[in-house]
């Protein structure tokens, strides 16, 4: 099962790289962050972080063991349940 998770793991990883969010990602662990980064002026425009976040949470919804959690629109995380 956990070669299974792992191999979820890294196929939404890729993904989020792929969507052009910043992935960390520790060896061993059974989760990973994505974060879209804004440029911090003020106003935020969070409408392409959304769309990122969106993404990952179709792509994730396609893993069974695999979950995703929201911080804000920047953050999501993405671990194995």
């Amino acid at each position: 099962m956990a070669d299974r998770t792992e191999t979820q793991l890294d196929a939404v990883c890729a993904a989020c790289r792929e969507l052009g969010a910043e992935v960390r990602r520790s060896p061993g662990n059974r989760y990973f962050t994505a974060t879209v980064w804004d440029d911090w002026t003020w106003p935020y425009d969070d409408g392409p972080a959304l769309a990122v976040q969106r993404e990952i949470k179709r792509k994730t919804a396609q893993y069974p063991g695999l979950a995703c959690c929201c911080f804000d629109p920047f953050s999501t995380l993405v671990y194995a349940v």
